[in-house]
């Protein structure tokens, strides 16, 4: 199809913005849209909050291997697993987006790479109108030689055409490819909350303390760049920086009753139970690849977008 035919096709972008959610639910909400995308032909680019603090988990991570489960049940901190791959994020105190669209939209990039530096000019375009001045680097070279020594925080994976601000990473995406369809997701943080992750981690103390000092040197969040931001108005302006990016019609649609109900029975399913709210152990991963930029399986060394 010609990118002019795409473009009369894919006229239009849906924006979702979001109330806080559970857990369970924006993981389900995401996968429901990566299923509508190809059903519609949509894009459709949400933004959300958690009702409540929350860990992801890559989707080859178990919860009881990475996670102080005790302590996450101590201190009311809900989990679930994402449908991309990766390490553990924690979101509290951050703004999540989620893209997806029907891989026939070309325009949005024929491959990983194509999409995810799309969708990073679009993430920079809407963080200039808050203020915070970004660029795309690739990830600090050095964070690839302490990755050998120390298991990094999947926050700080090295990974190319990041958004950075004055050398710390600003956000973390992760990508899915189906047959038909692409979902691309992540954090950015706008408190220092995030940072709380490795506390929860199933790691001694002295590697805490490192990863603790790696996100905070490292890493980075909006109120370290900007006074004011808030949920609000980092949605207004992430709406724009896409609106201004793709060339299609923005419009704000806000999620229907009989979409809440399909997404609560995706959430209330066996398969999204055992699949994304339960350990490993109780999953089956029989014929499951991650991939990475060109669509194969990983190269020892070439990283693919995470969290």
């Amino acid at each position: 199809m010609a990118i002019g035919a795409v473009f009369l096709y894919f006229s239009s972008m849906r924006f979702i913005i979001d109330e806080s959610r559970p857990a369970g639910f924006n993981m389900a909400a995401d996968l429901y849209l990566l299923e509508l995308c190809a059903a519609r032909h949509t894009v459709t680019v949400r933004l959300y909050s958690w009702a409540r603090p929350s860990v992801t988990l890559g989707y080859m991570q178990s919860a009881s291997a990475e996670l102080d489960l005790d302590i996450l049940r101590t201190r009311g901190v809900d989990w679930v697993r994402r449908p991309t791959g990766g390490r553990a994020v924690l979101h509290h105190g951050d703004i999540t987006y989620s893209c997806t669209f029907p891989k026939s939209a070309a325009v949005m990039g024929r491959g990983i790479t194509e999409t995810y530096r799309l969708i990073t000019q679009c993430l920079m375009a809407g963080l200039d109108r808050a203020s915070v001045k970004c660029a795309a680097h690739d990830s600090d070279s050095e964070l690839r030689g302490v990755g050998r020594t120390v298991k990094l925080p999947c926050f700080l994976a090295p990974n190319r055409n990041e958004v950075m601000v004055n050398g710390k990473k600003l956000v973390g995406s992760a990508q899915k490819r189906s047959a038909d369809a692409v979902l691309q997701h992540g954090s950015i943080p706008i408190t220092t909350d995030y940072r709380w992750l490795p506390e929860y981690l199933r790691i001694d103390e002295p590697e805490k303390i490192k990863q603790t000092e790696l996100l905070e040197s490292k890493s980075c969040c909006i109120d370290e760049l900007t006074s004011g931001a808030t949920f609000d108005s980092l949605a207004k302006c992430l709406m724009n920086g896409f609106s201004s990016v793709l060339p299609f019609d923005g419009e704000v649609i806000p999620w229907s009753l009989e979409e809440e109900v399909e997404i609560n029975k995706i959430l209330q399913s066996d398969k999204f139970i055992s699949r994304y709210m339960s350990d490993m152990s109780d999953v089956n991963l029989e014929g499951t690849m991650l991939i990475n930029m060109e669509g194969t399986p990983p190269l020892r060394g070439v990283p693919y977008p995470t969290f």
